[in-house]
């Protein structure tokens, strides 16, 4: 009869500790392109720097497992291919997190494109990409953002 009590007080145990707070599900992260600046610039090649924020919602970090982006630039009334972006295995602390992902473009075709639209004050761009998350539970979701920018000169 002791036997019998002793186990279900453990799986009434274990049972509470299963439906409890220990349990929560992660939040899912939150991804904001924070802007664009051009870093160099020659007749070969251009250098982008990609400005993402992360806002980690959960108490503990976590890792992306991947960040991939797009970058277009606006002809007429046209969005065009400019360029990619990628990293993987990228550690999230709580928080807002601020990450700097260069992108070259050395295409010459696009450069002569981004030299042509450089006699005005702004330069269109707009940034379309995926965050994949490394979130407890096997769950990695495709969290998707776009965000359209000028870059000033």
């Amino acid at each position: 009869m002791q036997r019998a009590f002793r186990i279900l007080l453990l799986l009434l145990i274990v049972s509470g500790m299963l439906v409890s707070g220990c349990s929560s599900r992660a939040r899912m992260p939150e991804v904001e392109v924070a802007g664009a600046t051009i870093t160099s610039f020659s007749l070969a090649e251009l250098t982008l720097d990609v400005l993402l924020s992360v806002d980690n919602p959960n108490p503990v970090g976590i890792s992306l497992e991947s960040l991939a982006f797009d970058v277009y630039y606006r002809d007429g009334n046209e969005w065009k291919y400019l360029s990619h972006g990628e990293q993987t295995g990228i550690r999230i602390e709580p928080g807002k997190t601020t990450i700097t992902i260069p992108v070259k473009v050395k295409n010459t075709d696009l450069l002569g494109a981004i030299l042509s639209l450089a006699n005005a004050n702004e330069i269109p761009l707009q940034i379309r990409g995926v965050v994949v998350p490394d979130l407890p539970g096997g769950l990695s979701p495709e969290i998707p953002f776009t965000k359209t920018i000028t870059l000033s000169r």
